[in-house]
């Protein structure tokens, strides 16, 4: 079969699985017997209304208007047997994105919403001036496709609030680690008011010309101008100096698929009762094939490694022994036995994850409505080769051949399970993977979480297992895709020179993949404990005496309840790590709490969850006094440019000063009455090639004050406390020129020009003013006021 415009479909007659998919059954009286669970699933429909007539009757309560209201998004049943209800929060019948309520109803009914990431004071005046079209249109002049689109871009008319704007977005190169700016993610734009009409525009690109990309435009549908682009594939970082080799499941029995010419496919009908989104184009014919089941395909390359633009499925083995055991080469005969080693540990990886999420979660695929994936092996564009994506669009993964000399195929199993985990996130909080956000870093740790998880779970090698085992996981990520050297450490994450072990003010600007550290260590020791003992990796100084951990069982059900059932980001970037703290409090308390049959008062697994998070600085541990804490000022002070702009994508650590001058860059020191900090150039999100956007330079002063570069644009600083080291904050610094008249001085001569540049407004081209400032309109003039008065201040 193959994935083209010319579409032959393969055969089935039946089935040789690895096992059937078994129901949930918990550890604990509390968890419904598999019957009763396919009762409450029968449910779900009623359930919803009930929770959608609760949040309509609660709209005055909860400081609605009378256009606002709620919709059903999604719904599913927990391993309790309650209903799990998303509801979308609408205004004059339109989504509000970001805008969530969870409800949870049980069989009696009782509905318990969280409202707390429903928006308050939502207003919009006025209609769309641009049409559906015209909106499709701006986006698609923007992606400027060169080839064809694989897809008709999805079109919704949804309000828009500022909140949700984000900053400039990178892109890093897998080879050169270098990061650029990337026009196909975050676009930061102004807005006039708090709440805007928008269009959401999704587009799916896949060709030859331009490769595979999906990006969600939402277009001012007053303005026309582009609010935020987001890329929602979600790639795997690749370090361009690891190496790898080898096949990764060794000889294992995977599930296939006999076909009607009595050959075999690696194709399981079995896993997945709903046809896969982007394979149901395809017509089912003589074969038995169709688009149901979990399915490995192959990329076609040239014997060069280049891409042919073919895919096809894994077929006509006649003995249905697949592949030999050896690292990839063979381009341009993938569906060869050499080839064919890549599908192998793909299916391997996806029938396992899938089974963990069904039988130990009760979850039905991916997306909870048993919605077929397929992953397709071989891919060697030009993000893909060292790279693993999933795509919500297709409900299926992309895996990379690797290189020769470089890493190997990305098929290992924690890649996979990985991968398919942000399928589940995708269809449940929502997170925003982006730069600049701290929701990045926990879409990646959950993923890496869950791998762990599936991992034990396979280790174990029972596929009808309702509970996870005691151990089995290795707490490391992509380890045999380098050859023995882990990608991501999750117990000690800076091994990797990269992440860091504990959250930090500005952790923001590392990559996700990077800043998911802080959630991986946090779940490690709630399953793990930490040590006491300063000489061990996973030694916490923020826990010194350590912690007792409550297992693989507990840590999975608290964070999948978190991550399904409590939190809400619908992609607005706003969720934090404190907020996943909180989460997992609180699901940890639900689920095995003390004094009450649902929310408990107190619990030691709440207690536990209280102290892994303070063990990588996220909040205090159980008990704790307040911990000093170490924050880069915000020069705006949240003036009225700061809040009428949106101009918070940095997080709020943003000072502006001029440039070759003596400043004192502020920094505010909480719960310590010494508020002294220590000045560095840079930060730790320079790591990997920032400093083409953002630099480090200058001189720091023994008496703390910064001699600013000479040079313009935005540069890293970093203040650690004094009292308390393991304290400190990475912000950002804008160096504006200030010299209008240019006669090598920044005076209040040069005041005019300054104020002249306010009537300028976007007639002005940023690459050709002599301010370099980073906004050309009224926030300009903030940005030279800033700078003129943090100069006047040293003078």
């Amino acid at each position: 079969m193959t994935f083209e415009r010319s579409r032959r479909l393969p055969t089935l007659v039946f089935a040789l699985a690895l096992g059937a998919a078994t129901a949930w059954a918990g550890t604990s009286p509390r968890f419904p017997a598999p019957a009763q669970i396919a009762f409450h699933r029968s449910q779900q429909t009623l359930r919803a209304g009930l929770a959608q007539d609760h949040l309509q009757a609660r709209r005055a309560s909860l400081g609605l208007g009378s256009l606002e209201g709620f919709r059903t998004a999604a719904v599913s049943t927990n391993a309790l047997g309650e209903a799990i209800v998303r509801l979308d929060h609408t205004f004059d019948g339109h989504r509000v994105l970001g805008s969530q309520a969870v409800a949870r109803v049980p069989l009696g009914g009782a509905v318990e919403a969280s409202t707390d990431a429903v928006l308050k004071g939502v207003a919009l005046s006025g209609q769309p001036l641009l049409t559906p079209a015209t909106a499709t249109a701006i986006a698609l002049r923007h992606l400027a496709p060169r080839g064809p689109m694989e897809a008709t871009p999805r079109v919704e008319q949804v309000v828009f609030p500022a909140s949700f704007l984000g900053g400039p977005a990178t892109v890093t190169d897998p080879v050169t680690g270098k990061a650029s700016l990337d026009r196909h993610r975050t676009v930061h734009a102004r807005m006039a008011s708090p709440y805007v009409w928008a269009f959401e525009v999704r587009t799916r690109l896949a060709n030859k010309v331009d490769g595979r990309k999906e990006l969600t435009y939402h277009i001012d549908a007053r303005t026309g101008a582009i609010l935020r682009v987001v890329d929602e594939v979600r790639h795997q970082a690749v370090p361009a100096t690891a190496t790898g080799r080898g096949q990764y499941s060794g000889t294992v029995e995977i599930p296939s698929a006999r076909m009607a010419d009595g050959t075999y496919a690696l194709y399981d009908p079995t896993r997945g009762t709903q046809p896969n989104p982007t394979l149901q184009s395809f017509t089912p014919d003589e074969s038995g094939w169709s688009a149901t089941g979990l399915q490995t395909w192959y990329e076609q390359n040239d014997a060069q490694g280049n891409n042919t633009w073919m895919s096809y499925l894994f077929q006509g083995n006649a003995t249905n022994a697949w592949g030999d055991g050896l690292p990839f080469t063979a381009y341009g005969d993938e569906g060869g036995p050499n080839g064919q080693t890549m599908g192998v540990d793909a299916m391997h990886g996806m029938a396992w994850t899938w089974d963990f999420f069904q039988n130990v979660l009760g979850r039905a695929g991916m997306d909870g409505k048993g919605t077929s994936v397929f992953a397709q092996v071989g891919c060697t564009g030009t993000y893909s080769r060292e790279n693993a994506a999933w795509s919500n669009w297709d409900q299926g993964m992309a895996l990379g051949t690797g290189t020769p000399g470089g890493p190997g195929a990305f098929t290992d199993f924690d890649v996979i399970a990985h991968e398919m985990t942000h399928g589940v996130t995708g269809s449940t909080v929502g997170f925003l993977n982006t730069a600049g956000f701290e929701e990045a870093g926990l879409d990646e740790g959950t993923s890496d979480f869950f791998a762990q998880m599936a991992k034990a779970y396979a280790a174990a090698g029972d596929p009808y297992a309702s509970t996870l085992p005691a151990s089995g996981a290795d707490w490391t990520i992509g380890a045999g895709v380098f050859n023995g050297t882990p990608l991501r450490w999750m117990n000690k994450p800076s091994l990797d020179l990269r992440s860091p072990d504990a959250w930090y003010h500005g952790i923001h600007y590392l990559d996700g993949h990077y800043s998911s550290g802080v959630l991986n260590r946090a779940l490690y020791y709630l399953a793990n404990g930490a040590p006491a003992d300063a000489s061990h990796p996973a030694y916490s100084p923020f826990l010194p005496q350590g912690m007792t951990g409550i297992g693989y069982e507990k840590t999975a059900r608290i964070w999948y309840m978190a991550v399904s059932e409590i939190l809400v980001s619908g992609g607005s970037g706003q969720l934090t790590f404190l907020h996943a703290r909180e989460a997992a409090r609180r699901a940890a308390l639900y689920l095995y709490g003390e004094g009450s049959t649902g929310w408990g008062w107190d619990s030691p697994a709440s207690r536990a969850v209280e102290n892994a998070f303070g063990a990588v600085n996220v909040g205090l541990n159980y008990g704790e006094a307040p911990r000093t804490q170490v924050r880069f000022a915000d020069f705006r002070n949240a003036d009225w440019i700061e809040r009428h702009h949106a101009d918070s994508a940095l997080g709020g650590s943003r000072q502006y000063f001029p440039m070759g001058e003596r400043v004192r860059p502020m920094a505010q020191v909480l719960n310590n009455a010494n508020t002294a900090v220590t000045w560095t150039v840079g930060g730790r999100s320079l790591f990997n090639g920032a400093e083409q956007m953002v630099h480090k330079g200058g001189v720091i002063n023994a008496d703390g004050t910064w001699t600013t570069p000479t040079d313009l644009g935005w540069f890293a600083l970093t203040a650690t406390s004094v009292a308390d080291p393991r304290q400190s904050a990475e912000g950002r610094a804008f160096i504006v020129n200030l010299d209008a008249d240019s006669d090598l001085e920044q005076d209040a001569v040069d005041m005019g020009a300054l104020s002249y540049s306010w009537y300028l407004t976007n007639a002005l081209n940023p690459a050709h003013s002599v301010f370099n400032a980073p906004w050309v309109d009224d926030g300009d003039v903030a940005t030279f006021t800033d700078a003129v008065l943090a100069t006047w201040w040293v003078r």
